[in-house]
């Protein structure tokens, strides 16, 4: 089917890839994400986002890469939207440490610890009440940052098989 085959395209200075229904949903997310004055934000710390199996942030490729599952994409725009925004902070945090290490790469807690998933839910949180998100939908990600370990390990080869697990 030429309908489903993996398309890329360029959406706001940031190149897209997926599936034409990928497409679309991301589209819609960063025109979301536009019209609350976050989109220079995102394009600052992601230049790719590709539909993949389960979500993550590739922050250390060439160009910072936001891989999004599909329980992410396929969720409401607004929470989509949110974790784009999440995705970003997570980028913003692993450059602004290499670069205060004058281009070393950075300690994983640097950018995906505790206190780091902690300050990218405070904003994801921030750019959801922007987005008028529903108080439901705020307790979940005040629930989320009381124990940010949610996503497992990061760090070491038990943190790749702690990323297998994801099912967003």
């Amino acid at each position: 089917m030429l309908f489903n085959r993996v398309r890329s395209t360029l959406i706001d200075g940031i190149e897209v890839r997926g599936r034409s229904e990928f497409l679309l949903r991301t589209g819609e997310s960063l025109a979301l994400l536009g019209r609350a004055a976050r989109i220079g934000f995102i394009q600052a710390n992601i230049a790719v986002i590709r539909q993949g199996r389960r979500s993550g942030m590739k922050a250390w490729a060439e160009k910072p890469t936001f891989v999004v599952g599909n329980r992410t994409w396929q969720h409401s725009v607004l929470w989509y939207a949110g974790a784009i925004a999440h995705d970003a902070y997570h980028s913003k945090l692993y450059h602004e440490t290499k670069n205060s290490l004058g281009g070393k790469e950075p300690h994983a807690n640097a950018w995906t610890g505790a206190d780091a998933e902690r300050k990218c839910l405070a904003f994801q949180r921030k750019v959801m009440v922007e987005l008028n998100a529903d108080p439901k939908t705020i307790a979940y990600l005040e629930d989320c940052a009381k124990d940010p370990a949610y996503q497992g390990r990061n760090q070491g080869w038990r943190s790749w098989l702690d990323y297998l697990k994801r099912r967003w």
